[in-house]
């Protein structure tokens, strides 16, 4: 049986993901907060992106939800199953429906296409064999990097020269600033669509824990130049995450981005959390992996990203 999630799944979502993950890898690490974040409905609805496979039972079986991270052309999507419960068909047979779905947002929306991408761990085997038989093809590797922000040894303190790193001050032109760094710094970034600033607010906003008081910004003459951008997704376990470190390409390459990465590091151990955690590109172009070693930070996990141009509905098939 087929239904849409509610706020009331919360629990039982959780559970299920993570059912999923220590099926693939043998660990948990989605939160409740991460649950939270996908049943707002700023990019996704969950009467028309997402859906829920039921057993007779009463219990979950599977997942599948889809949201535009404020992108119409492009779309994320993730499957879970519970693996004690449903097989590897259950997950295909969400993932096609996520498929109907995205052709007809395409129709819709006017596109003759809608960019999908998924990830899937480094060693799930049936689920990338499930994404390559839907027409997904592995397009790049991410690594899932952390940190012990070990009490006893602060972050090194970096200065730069003529650049001043301070907390972000919340204010309507610091909004629209940081809108504004983060849409040019990732322009030629994988994946990249340029995304509205109301788009882009209202996300930011909808954020369960956004942990705002470890934002970073770095300033040069006046305006901003770099930002580190955080969130609470990991703040029940103890921890901190990084969604965002961009530094203007004519900034780059005087340590504005290890400085601002160090700066929200600190700030956490400050506050009591013991590790912090990002994702990065292994084929970024600006050295970001090396950054991030450069601080102490190691990888603990290996997502695959499988990419599929859907068609809008309708539309004739690619060959």
């Amino acid at each position: 049986m087929l239904r849409r999630p509610s706020p009331e799944d919360r629990e039982a979502l959780l559970a299920l993901v993570h059912a999923d993950e220590m099926d693939a890898v043998g660990r948990t690490s989605v939160t409740g907060a991460e649950i939270d974040e996908a049943l707002v409905p700023v990019h996704t609805t969950l009467d028309e992106d997402q859906w829920l496979a039921v057993g007779e039972d009463g219990h979950l079986h599977g997942w599948v939800l889809l949201w535009d991270q404020g992108s119409h052309d492009h779309l994320d999507v993730e499957v879970y199953r519970d693996p004690q419960r449903a097989d590897e068909s259950v997950r295909g047979a969400l993932l096609d429906l996520a498929l109907e779905r995205i052709g007809q947002r395409a129709r819709a929306g006017g596109y003759d296409h809608i960019v999908l991408d998924v990830g899937c761990v480094a060693g799930d085997e049936r689920y990338a064999a499930t994404l390559r038989s839907r027409g997904l093809r592995r397009s790049r590797t991410f690594y899932r990097l952390r940190i012990d922000l070990d009490q006893r040894r602060p972050l090194p303190r970096p200065q730069v020269d003529g650049v001043r790193l301070g907390p972000f001050d919340g204010s309507e032109d610091g909004w629209r600033q940081l809108h504004a760094v983060l849409e040019e710094a990732f322009v030629d970034h994988y994946s990249f669509s340029p995304t509205s600033y109301e788009s882009y607010r209202a996300d930011a906003e909808s954020e369960p824990v956004p942990d705002r008081e470890f934002w970073r910004v770095a300033w040069a003459d006046e305006a901003m130049v770099g930002v580190c951008r955080a969130s609470g997704r990991n703040a029940e376990l103890g921890g901190g995450y990084v969604t965002g470190l961009a530094v203007l390409p004519s900034h780059r390459g005087r340590g504005i981005g290890r400085a601002l990465l160090s700066a929200t590091f600190e700030a956490y151990r400050e506050a009591g959390r013991t590790w912090g955690q990002l994702g990065v590109d292994t084929e970024n172009s600006t050295g970001a992996l090396r950054l991030y070693e450069s601080i102490g930070m190691q990888r603990y996990e290996e997502v695959h990203a499988y990419q599929l141009a859907v068609p809008a509905l309708g539309a004739p098939q690619p060959t």
